[in-house]
């Protein structure tokens, strides 16, 4: 019944302006190249030889991303990837001492994957779920993992171990041979939830039945259910639309996959819903990672319903039924404006946005936003009367990234900014690198780190922009790769600007401030002739010039000032430029021919612990294409 549903549902939306449309922590771009596709799922292999994406097309929601192997302890890196056929994708490369061939199959279900190496002895796959809070299974030969609104079932027959060490991680020392070559071989099958998978191989012996209702007693579909013995998932499954769903094993307890949901009573055979009977918006609609051709319309409800967006009078249906939505709106044309709205249930909430495309335009940077949400809200009301064609955030946006509510209260209170200009942001030390952070935001282009957003970056016009995590610890494996990412990104970038931003500054006229990457990449900044560097993490505005790089640091967007630069602990620095505090303020860049134009504005001041309204220019600057000759 549930796929007669879905059909529907597919038939009905392409009657209209539709799409499809992938929502996973990583969204499923499509490699034009090499990508593999049947009626039930698609997979995606990099240029780089992996797998980047494995999705089901019904719930249209990743499985898994950045996978990798191993090969007698060596990693193995590809440099030829050929299309096969329709259903297979053969890759060619090396772990340093011997050559490997990877085939990825596509089957009905999944992806079946063999490895070959000449006198190979051991395989290790890693891959890292696309998810907030999946859950693990194992059992038998059979790993299950449980996604938000997938689920996917890893084969590994001759696997000696699975455990997850920053990654899911098999190991086999079972290989099979075939002339001279040794094969490893497993297969991953997606599905909508474990029970689904578990029934597809026939692993069930018996089946409990229950239904899912709200507090009116009508039942709830498409609600993903876990079902517990203590604190041990046991099963996870999925109602249907009559809200019936069948677990199988002994549990003493249920909860939700969805963070927005709660669970009022369990009794008799039903699982009651505390659903609240008027919908509205939890995170009021924002927009996220622009570009030239697309952009993300991202909100959140207080319960499951689907959506429809408008934009510029063509319909765009959004039939995941969740809480949590991120629409990509693509086929865009560049430098356009476009109005729109967001229509779930009876809600409707309008956006607007302007696609890149143009040399001249401007662009916001602001940070440290965190515990005062009324400042918050004033700034942001400022800056969304500055028509700019997005907003750079350097961290810090919530107190606790880990509280969902805190998230609320940021898109809520920046509403009127975000609805009409696409935020960009740095992770800072508050967020605490909180799945709630990748889940609400989309980079114009993937980087690296955890789901591909820890760090990025992307163009828009003549300026390249660089964004990291300066909360990584420098002399770690993950310092090391998102250094050796950066020198790798400033290297092959030829814009005539590079502005880099990240969250704790490098330099401050406040004693007693350090931070770590400070010589390597200020050494890289130097190298490359990096333009501008932005900051927040401390709670005022400061600007230093320094072996021809421009260092600013713009803490002002709501959190408690911080006043050292009026205490006894101020020692200005001989390359330092300006300096202010005490001010709500934030930064306006303007793109032009020849230069980009700063202008800080400051629009409160806090006096006697009372913030006042001023509009005052805190600072101005200038600056101009890089030299890339010499």
């Amino acid at each position: 019944m549930r796929s007669k549903i879905i059909t529907f549902l597919l038939i009905f939306s392409a009657m209209v302006f539709s799409f499809v449309n992938f929502k996973g922590m990583t969204p499923f771009v499509e490699n034009e190249k090499f990508v593999l596709s049947n009626e039930n799922v698609v997979a995606s292999i990099g240029n780089d030889g992996l797998l980047e994406n494995l999705a089901l097309k019904e719930t249209m929601f990743d499985a898994i991303y950045n996978m990798y192997f191993t090969l007698d302890k060596s990693k193995v890196s590809f440099k030829k990837i050929e299309v096969v056929s329709n259903e297979k994708i053969a890759a060619y490369g090396t772990n340093g001492t011997k050559d490997v061939r990877v085939e990825y199959v596509l089957t009905q279900n999944g992806l079946h994957v063999s490895v070959f190496s000449e006198e190979a002895k051991e395989l290790r796959m890693f891959f890292k779920e696309s998810d907030l809070d999946p859950i693990f299974f194992k059992e038998k030969n059979y790993t299950f993992i449980q996604c938000r609104h997938v689920a996917y079932g890893v084969i590994f027959p001759n696997a000696l171990s699975m455990y997850r060490i920053g990654a899911l991680m098999f190991m086999s020392r079972k290989p099979v041979f075939v002339g001279n070559y040794s094969k490893f071989e497993f297969d991953i099958v997606v599905d909508w939830d474990v029970h689904s998978l578990r029934e597809k191989f026939g692993l069930l012996e018996y089946q409990d039945k229950y239904v899912v209702l709200d507090t009116e007693n009508k039942p709830v579909g498409n609600v993903t259910v876990v079902l517990l013995k203590g604190d041990k998932p046991v099963d996870v499954s999925t109602s249907n639309f009559k809200g019936e769903i069948y677990f199988s094993g002994v549990g003493d307890n249920f909860k939700l996959l969805n963070e927005d949901l709660k669970i009022k009573n369990f009794s008799n055979g039903k699982i009651v819903l505390n659903l609240p009977k008027k919908i509205r918006f939890l995170w009021q609609p924002y927009l996220t990672g622009l570009s030239t051709d697309n952009v993300y319309v991202t909100f959140k409800v207080n319960r499951p319903s689907t959506a429809v967006l408008f934009i510029n009078g063509k319909k765009i249906e959004d039939n995941l039924y969740d809480t949590f939505h991120m629409v990509k709106i693509d086929d865009l044309s560049l430098s356009t404006n476009y109005e729109g709205e967001v229509v779930v249930g009876r809600l409707k909430e309008k956006i607007s946005f302007k696609t890149a495309g143009d040399k001249k335009y401007k662009f916001l940077v602001y940070g440290d936003t965190r515990t005062n949400t009324d400042w918050h809200e004033i700034i942001c009301n400022e800056m969304s009367k500055e028509n700019a064609l997005f907003v750079l955030h350097t961290g810090d946006l919530v107190e606790s990234g880990p509280q969902l509510f805190e998230w609320g209260l940021f898109f809520n209170t920046g509403h009127p900014l975000f609805s009409t200009t696409p935020i960009m942001p740095v992770i800072g030390n508050h967020e605490h690198n909180a799945v709630y952070y990748y889940q609400a935001f989309m980079p114009p282009k993937m980087g690296g780190g955890d789901f591909l957003k820890q760090w990025y970056s992307f163009d828009m016009g003549d300026v390249h922009y660089i964004v990291l995590d300066s909360d990584v610890q420098e002399n770690t494996t993950l310092g090391f790769y998102q250094t050796q990412w950066l020198e790798k990104d400033l290297k092959k970038t030829k814009k005539a600007y590079v502005i880099v931003l990240f969250h704790h500054p490098f330099f401050s006229n406040v004693k007693g401030r350090g931070q770590e990457f400070r010589e390597k990449w200020h050494e890289l900044f130097v190298k490359y002739k990096v333009s501008a560097v932005f900051n927040g993490h401390i709670h005022h505005y400061e600007r230093f010039f320094k072996d021809g790089v421009m260092y600013v640091t713009t803490g002002g967007g709501g959190a408690p000032f911080g006043y050292g630069l009026y205490s006894s602990d101020v020692s200005y620095l001989p390359f330092s430029k300006a300096a202010a505090a005490g001010y709500l303020h934030y930064v306006v860049g303007s793109v032009k021919d020849g230069s980009i134009h700063f202008v800080v504005k400051a629009v409160g001041r806090e006096e006697n612990h009372k913030l006042s309204k001023v509009y005052e220019i805190l600072d101005e600057f200038d600056i101009y294409p890089r030299d890339l000759e010499n």
